[in-house]
């Protein structure tokens, strides 16, 4: 292009160096554009910016899924060849098994037919030998069912001896030191250490038989019938045993049941047996016969063992008294009672109400004057006071 002289230059327009540059190219560079042409012609072109940050995100998580997918797939390629082999050999163990089952069907039926003919080729006589030897094995196998019927019999009556042994000892409880009580146990536990070692000595025996037994699978009859003699033998030395707890027991009988040795009443002895001071003031001193517990008018006062009255009544200096007589050459007083409730002649037993506490006769106040005599010589009630009643 040229220009005349006269004509006025122009410079094209320099477009300052802010408008060369795009200030907005570096946060166009955080979307993508995307473009969407309609189909049809009078549409209008519209355009989508999706940030880059979201595409890309997009792009790695469907490639997430796609591997999981894939993996997912393969893995199942994997177990339905794992599966088709399983069937495979499920199908070979199968015929195995059905191949197994014929031949042992087979050899089943060979067995029997083999079982027939041994059978058919036996002679009459060594049918009725065989006949024979079962009849006798049956005799044998009812004469060992009948000795171990004995022998659970005998077991039975050495556990209920057992047991009544253990009974009549746990019974005697305290009432072991009441001395005559005292002296039979000695006796009877000496007669019972010699029976004893004859029992241990028959039980080392048993025990060896029992292992022999025990050692063998089939049971012989004679190792049955060396059992059987055994417990017979330990059971008539534990019937001895019996016989002699029963005649030891009947010896201790009478104690049990009437020896003095319950408290009256529950309380602490104020006064001894013996010699005392007057205890009304007077001068000198007395021999006190028995021994005094005192307690509240009206309290229950209780035989102290089991006997038979022969006194209830009043009496000078006692007051109210009963006397019992236990039969054993002992005899107990009851005194300064404010009543009795027991008559002479009446039977009473051990721990029975026979009075109530009271201060009659001779008396400083309410209190029992408890008195035991042997062969009708006072001698000191303490060591009688072993038990109370329950």
């Amino acid at each position: 292009m040229f220009w005349r002289k006269n004509e006025p230059q122009t410079r094209p327009a320099v477009k300052k160096a802010s408008e060369l540059i795009n200030t907005k190219s570096h946060n166009q560079k955080k979307y993508i554009s995307l473009m969407l042409v309609p189909s049809y012609s009078t549409g209008k072109t519209r355009s989508l910016r999706i940030p880059r940050a979201v595409l890309y995100g997009l792009a790695i998580g469907m490639f997430i899924v796609c591997s999981v997918i894939t993996g997912f797939y393969l893995r199942s390629l994997y177990f339905e060849g794992v599966a088709r082999s399983l069937t495979h050999s499920l199908e070979e163990t199968q015929a195995t098994f059905y191949e197994f089952q014929y031949q042992a069907e087979q050899a089943q039926s060979e067995l029997i037919d083999a079982t027939v003919q041994m059978y058919e080729q036996l002679s009459e006589e060594q049918a009725r030998a065989q006949l024979e030897i079962y009849r006798q094995e049956r005799r044998h196998q009812d004469t060992l069912e009948d000795i171990w019927d004995i022998i659970d019999d005998l077991e039975d009556q050495i556990r209920e001896f057992d047991e009544v042994q253990q009974e009549m000892r746990s019974n005697l409880g305290s009432r072991r030191v009441i001395p005559p009580i005292a002296g039979l146990l000695s006796q009877m536990e000496e007669t019972h250490d010699n029976l004893r070692e004859s029992l241990v000595q028959e039980r080392v025996l048993g025990a060896y038989i029992v292992e022999g037994m025990t050692q063998n699978a089939a049971l012989a009859e004679t190792e049955m019938l060396e059992r059987l003699s055994f417990l017979t033998t330990e059971l008539e030395i534990k019937r001895q045993l019996h016989d002699s707890l029963e005649y030891y027991r009947q010896k201790m009988e009478p104690y049990l049941l009437n020896y003095p040795t319950l408290w009256p009443i529950r309380g602490q002895i104020s006064s001894g047996f013996g010699w005392r001071r007057n205890p009304f003031g007077g001068r000198g001193s007395e021999h006190h016969n028995g021994v005094d517990i005192p307690a509240r008018t009206g309290t229950p006062i209780r035989a102290t063992g089991g006997g038979t009255v022969t006194f209830s009544g009043w009496r000078n200096g006692y007051g109210n008294t009963v006397v019992i007589d236990h039969g054993i050459g002992l005899s107990t007083k009851y005194a300064h009672n404010t009543r009795n409730s027991v008559r002479e002649g009446e039977r009473v037993e051990r721990g029975q109400i026979i009075a109530y506490v009271g201060s009659t006769g001779r008396s400083t106040g309410a209190h029992i004057h408890y008195e035991v005599r042997r062969n009708g010589v006072a001698i000191n009630p303490a060591p009688f006071l072993i038990e109370h009643y329950n």
